[in-house]
């Protein structure tokens, strides 16, 4: 509850603070030409082999995004979602649902006897405000199947042309979530301490992370576009004092990713 009340506060007081952060982005630069774009490729993403995890991975990633007239997307980062703020205006806002992948014991050996966490899905809500070079977002789901608990993102970007087919985007951001949020993914139950030897711990939120990220798009033809994004996240609160953090990972948790994309 206390989660949910911070949570909606800051997305409807504030009317600030990730929404779909690739989706300002893709607005932001968009050309008025079809009301359909189509972005389809892939691309590479070195991050964490967990949330909390000090060990990285090398992994291929897809890319897929479908955006229509400013209203509806579908894309592998920002999810399945619309806006129905008035046209025209500064603001955009509607649902949005997005995918969590697995956690499989088998990812890294700090996770062995801990057991693994299916897919989620993560139903909710975003707003955000463009006030150019600045774009100010909220987001809020709620997550069914793997986990059951309600994550909220914030993010505050500048975006900048650093040239004719060169747009830089970079910002802070946090993420909030709550006790069953940070339970399915950072609490040790009494059985898993048990196999695993870490002490039995159950996390609360609702202040879980903060960082910074950046991201380059560079538009080699009409067809073409080339992606970088990196980012740097410090993990805080009770989602800190995981033994799966505190002991055998780390709260820094960096990430970084390149995407080729043939457009539409």
């Amino acid at each position: 509850m206390r989660f949910t009340a911070v949570a909606i506060a800051t997305l409807f007081a504030c009317a600030a603070l990730a929404a779909p952060g690739a989706y300002a982005q893709t607005a932001a630069g968009a050309k008025d030409e079809s009301p359909l774009k189509l972005s389809i490729g892939g691309g590479a993403l070195y991050a964490p082999t967990y949330l909390g995890s000090d060990n990285y991975d090398a992994d291929p990633i897809p890319l897929f995004d479908l955006r229509y007239a400013d209203r509806f997307f579908l894309s592998t980062r920002d999810g399945l979602g619309a806006n129905f703020a008035p046209s025209g205006s500064n603001w955009r806002a509607g649902p949005v649902v997005k995918y969590r992948a697995a956690r499989d014991q088998d990812d890294d050996a700090a996770l062995r006897g801990m057991g693994d966490v299916d897919a989620a899905g993560e139903a909710g809500g975003y707003v955000h405000y463009d006030l150019r070079p600045f774009t100010m977002g909220a987001e809020i789901r709620q997550g069914f199947g793997g986990h059951e608990g309600a994550v909220g993102d914030l993010f505050v970007n500048w975006s900048t042309k650093l040239s004719d087919s060169l747009m830089l985007t970079v910002g802070p951001k946090a993420t909030l979530a709550s006790r069953d949020f940070t339970e399915t993914y950072f609490g040790v139950t009494p059985g898993q301490a048990a196999r695993t030897g870490y002490r039995a711990y159950s996390p609360d939120g609702p202040f879980m992370s903060y960082g910074l990220g950046a991201s380059l798009r560079y538009k080699v033809n009409d067809y073409l576009s080339l992606g970088g994004f990196a980012g740097v996240d410090r993990i805080v609160g009770d989602a800190a004092d995981s033994p799966l953090v505190d002991q055998a990972g780390s709260p820094t948790q960096a990430k970084l990713g390149v995407t080729l994309g043939i457009d539409w």
